[in-house]
This record gives C-alpha cells, sequence and structure tokens, in this order.
C-alpha cells in the first residue's frame, strides 16, 4: 500500500496558459485534485454558463482529466464546498486588494482540507494546496486558524514545493501540450514514482530538521547538478552496457544507423538508452535529485540553478 503526496487545483489550473504549471505539478506531485463542474439541481445558477463567464473551460479541463487519467482526483464542485468558499473568503475579509487570486488560492485550500477517497492500493493521501504563486501561501498563512488545513510542517513542504515548481517553470515551452503529455506518461512511471518519492521523504526530513525551504531547495539545486554531472561521467560505460544488446542487429547504434529494421531497431534502443540510464557513478546521496535528470531528459524542463 503506497502514502501518497496529491497536490490540489484551483478552478483554473486547467487552462491554456497555465499549461506550465500544470505540467511541473504533474511531475511533483503523485495525483492532482481537481474541482469539476457540478450541474445544479435547484436552479441557483447555471454552472456551465458561470464557469464560461470567468474564463473556465469545462470541456478542456474534461481533456485534461481523460489525459490524466488516474492521476487526476475529481473533486466536484458542489454547493456546500462553494458555501464554505464564501464563509472562507468572509474570513480574510475586505483588505485584500486581490480577491481574484485570493480565491483561487482558496478554492486550493478547501480542497486540500477534505477526506480523499482514495483509490485502491493507496493506504493514506496527504493532500496540500499545489500554489502556483509565492503569494498565495503567504496570504494563505494570514487565514484564521490554516493549520486546520495546513500542519505548518506541511506548509513547509508546500513551499518547497512551490519553490520547485517555480524552478521548474523558469523555461518557455514550444509546445506546451506535448509536454504535458510526456509529464503524464512519466509521472506514471514506477521508477519516477520511486525517485519522487525518495525527493519528498529527503524535504520531509529536512523540514523536520527546521531547515528553511529556500535553503532546501538551493541544495537540491546542487544536488541535481552534481546528479547530472555523474550522468555525463557515467556516459561512456553505460552505452557500452546498451550497445551490447544492439550488437544482434548489427553495429548500426555505435557506426551510423543500418537500412530498413536494423535501423529501427538501432533507433528504439538508443531512445531506451536515453531515458532510461541509471549510471552506476550516481551513489544514494543523489537520489533526491534523480527525478530530475528524469524531467530533463523526456520533458524538456531542467532546475533552474539556485544561483540565476
Amino acid at each position: 500500500m503506497d502514502l501518497e503526496r496529491w497536490g490540489s487545483l484551483s478552478v483554473d489550473d486547467h487552462v491554456h496558459d497555465k499549461t506550465r504549471d500544470l505540467v511541473a505539478n504533474v511531475l511533483l506531485y503523485d495525483r492532482l485534485v481537481f474541482p469539476v463542474m457540478t450541474p445544479e439541481q435547484d436552479d441557483r445558477r447555471n454552472e456551465a454558463h458561470y464557469w464560461r463567464t470567468h474564463g473556465w473551460d469545462p470541456e478542456l479541463q474534461q481533456e485534461r482529466l481523460d489525459l490524466l487519467g488516474p492521476l487526476a482526483i475529481r473533486k466536484p464542485w458542489s454547493q456546500a464546498l462553494r458555501d464554505q468558499f464564501k464563509s472562507r473568503m468572509a474570513e480574510i475579509g475586505k483588505e485584500q486588494f486581490d480577491s481574484q487570486h485570493v480565491a483561487k488560492d482558496v478554492t486550493r485550500m478547501i480542497l486540500a482540507a477534505q477526506q480523499p477517497e482514495l483509490p485502491d492500493g493507496v493506504a493514506h493521501a496527504h493532500v496540500i494546496p499545489a500554489y502556483n504563486s509565492l503569494a498565495g501561501l503567504a496570504r494563505d498563512g494570514g487565514l484564521a486558524d490554516p493549520g486546520a488545513a495546513l500542519p505548518p510542517q506541511a506548509a513547509d513542504i508546500a513551499q518547497q514545493v512551490l519553490l520547485l515548481t517555480r524552478r521548474l517553470a523558469v523555461i518557455d515551452l514550444p509546445k506546451p501540450e506535448e509536454s504535458l503529455r510526456l509529464a503524464v506518461e512519466l509521472s506514471k512511471d514506477k521508477a519516477f514514482r520511486e525517485r519522487r518519492h525518495a525527493l519528498f521523504d529527503w524535504q520531509q526530513s529536512k523540514a523536520l530538521q527546521g531547515v528553511p525551504a529556500e535553503a532546501v531547495v538551493a541544495h537540491l539545486s546542487q544536488l541535481t547538478e552534481d546528479y547530472n554531472d555523474a550522468v555525463q561521467k557515467a556516459t561512456g560505460k553505460v552505452y557500452w552496457k546498451y550497445a551490447f544488446m544492439v550488437c544482434g542487429v548489427g553495429a548500426g547504434f555505435v557506426f551510423g544507423a543500418l537500412p530498413g529494421a536494423a535501423a529501427a531497431a538501432s533507433i528504439a534502443v538508443a531512445r531506451f538508452w536515453m531515458f532510461d540510464r541509471k549510471p552506476d557513478a550516481v551513489n544514494d546521496a543523489s537520489r533526491p535529485a534523480a527525478m530530475f535528470h528524469d524531467i530533463e531528459q523526456r520533458v524538456g524542463l531542467k532546475l533552474k540553478p539556485a544561483a540565476a
């Protein structure tokens, strides 16, 4: 039985101009909790019309949900949750000048506080708000009794995840939708999920030690660079390890592609080598950063160095 970490989203985290944030969150969390449109039965308002007038796209969200499959947890944004939302917004008060962004952050908080229905094989899910801005985390830190939804330790983990997300999202992706597809594919990979769990376990141990989130991310940036250096140093060894696999179809992998089926086989093995190599030069100290090498190879996102 697995222990998972889920990120709760806002109602507009599915829209096109937030695809980069969604890519990063897909890679950083085991699953994502989406507030989904719920048709009302009492004619209080037309939900589909309400969503569209606010710039939200129910059809696009459904496409995202279909793409994510089991990685997406659907939470109907019911009247009961909307009433809770209104109450929480009233607690914040009118002094908040950026009410639109506050509302989205409150949505994440409410979903994070809900008791999740666990899929088969999951023993426990730790749900934390998947913030897309540091300001949002700071705003929620000022809410009345935020510990009811986000304990201090979880808040520190959430800030670490947020900082990592922002570092991942610094590159302008040429094809965001293709990157999202690759991110979903990678996030379902068993080896990658194990590396991600190692990362979160490492983060949580630092939070328990009272290490500031910024320091954790800075150290992780260095670990990532060390990991990539180790991959480069081990390339020759790994190259020859997989080159033996290609001997059955000829030397095309080493000296240039052969025509026909042999060429196709060489390309396939080259793809496997590029994406799935596990260099022996990397020791356990680099495991927290291992997933970021996978992200760079498969999706094209690289963790921005801490000094940048």
